[in-house]
């Protein structure tokens, strides 16, 4: 008889059995929108979809709520800034100098310390020419290749607009 590994067993334990159902729908849309609804990708999908809503380390209660002028303010500055940064990484690709500033900023958090900082890093992650390397306590550090200064005002307004869309205050740590 195999034993469950202690770190399993933990994970499990937290997961309360009346959340299932709601972690199985939203990890099941994801995953429909992650293929496009491919009806094949349910093979390795549904296993992937089980287990993740059984080990999800995501509380039942969110320490934060959706709003809905937020998400409507968020949408478009998110997509926005998605078409501009791939417009700019293409553009640096194609160049025949290929005109790159890579830079490592420190951006402090005013974000609460709730899963709001990481909601925002991964946000950062989805856009092109900027990745989140580290994350601390007082800041994340964001990988660039374009201008520091329009990247550190762009990574301001999206924290701002996460936190509306979050419901969450922003406050100024120093």
């Amino acid at each position: 008889m195999t034993r469950i590994p202690s770190f399993i067993r933990d994970i499990i334990g937290r997961t309360r059995p009346r959340d299932l159902p709601g972690r199985l729908i939203l990890y099941a849309g994801l995953w429909w929108l992650i293929t496009g609804g491919d009806a094949g990708a349910w093979t390795w999908g549904a296993p992937a979809v089980a287990g993740a809503a059984i080990i999800s380390p995501f509380p039942g209660r969110s320490p934060w709520q959706i709003s809905i002028p937020g998400a409507l303010t968020f949408l478009p500055v998110f997509v926005a800034f998605s078409l501009r940064g791939a417009l700019d990484v293409a553009r640096r690709a194609l160049h025949p100098r290929r005109p790159l500033n890579p830079a490592l900023l420190d951006y402090p958090w005013r974000l609460p310390d709730n899963g709001s900082r990481v909601f925002l890093a991964n946000l950062i992650n989805l856009m092109p020419g900027t990745l989140c390397v580290r994350i601390t306590g007082r800041a994340m550090t964001v990988h660039t290749i374009g201008d520091t200064t329009r990247t550190l005002s762009g990574l301001a307004e999206l924290e701002a607009r996460t936190a509306m869309l979050l419901k969450q205050p922003l406050h100024d740590e120093h």
